[in-house]
C-alpha cells in the first residue's frame, strides 16, 4: 500500500474520521485490547458477539471499517434483528487509513464485486480513489449531496488488516443514555462520548443526513 498517497489524499478530502459499529458488550474487550481481526482474537482469549455470522467478504483477517458515516443499511438490519441490544460506534482517527494494512473496497466487501478482486487490487491507491468516484447505477454524488469525503456507496468499506489499537479510538457513540452510562468508564480523559437518539446521526440514514442536514 503506497501509505504516503494514501495520506495525502486522506489529507486532501479532509476525512473527519473512520467509524467502526459493534454491540455494546464488546467494548470492555476493545477498549483494553483494541479491535482484532475475528481471525486473531484467540490472541487476546476473546469471544466477542459478532454482527455477521456469515462473513461472504472471505477475509476473516480483516476488520470493517466506514468512512465518515456508518453503513447504515447493515447497522439498521443487525439493530431490527434485537432491538434490546445496545450498540456503539467508534470514532477512529484516520490515521488508521496509512498507518494499517488496509484494502479500499467501493462496495461491500461481500459484493462480488469486491470479493473476486485480488487483495493486491484493493490495496492500492487506486482503489482508494475510486470509493469516492461517480458509480454507474448510483445516483450521482452530487444528487446525493455528499460530502467531498463520502465514498459514492454508503456501503463502500475499508478493510483493516491489523490490531486497531485503543489509542486509535477518539470515542464512542452511544445510542442509549443506558450504555453510555454503562461504559464511558472505559474511555480515556481524551477520549469522548456522544448519545444519539436510535435513528438520528450516526444510527441514522447518511441520505437523510446529507440531504437534509
Amino acid at each position: 500500500m503506497p501509505r504516503q498517497a494514501i495520506r495525502q489524499f486522506a489529507t486532501e478530502l479532509e476525512i473527519p474520521y473512520l467509524l467502526h459499529f459493534t454491540r455494546a458488550v464488546n467494548l470492555p474487550s476493545i477498549m483494553e485490547h483494541g479491535i482484532y481481526p475475528i481471525a486473531r482474537v484467540d490472541e487476546i482469549d476473546a469471544e466477542p458477539q459478532i454482527n455477521d455470522q456469515h462473513r461472504l467478504d472471505g477475509r476473516l483477517n480483516g476488520t470493517s471499517i466506514s468512512i465518515a458515516h456508518p453503513n447504515c443499511q447493515m447497522l439498521y438490519k443487525y439493530r431490527m434483528d434485537d432491538e434490546s441490544v445496545d450498540w456503539a460506534v467508534l470514532v477512529l482517527k484516520r490515521s488508521t487509513l496509512w498507518q494499517k494494512e488496509c484494502a479500499f473496497c467501493r462496495h461491500n466487501a461481500a459484493d462480488a464485486r469486491i470479493s473476486q478482486q485480488p487483495i493486491e487490487a484493493l490495496t492500492s491507491e487506486a482503489a482508494f480513489r475510486g470509493m469516492f468516484d461517480e458509480i454507474d447505477g448510483f445516483t450521482s454524488r452530487e444528487e446525493q449531496k455528499l460530502k467531498v469525503y463520502d465514498p459514492t456507496d454508503v456501503q463502500a468499506e475499508v478493510m483493516v488488516f491489523d490490531i486497531i489499537e485503543p489509542e486509535y479510538i477518539r470515542g464512542i457513540v452511544f445510542n442509549s443514555k443506558e450504555a453510555k452510562d454503562a461504559y464511558s468508564h472505559l474511555l480515556t480523559e481524551e477520549q469522548k462520548a456522544w448519545l444519539y437518539a436510535k435513528n438520528k446521526g450516526l444510527f441514522g440514514t447518511r441520505s437523510y443526513s446529507r440531504l437534509y442536514s
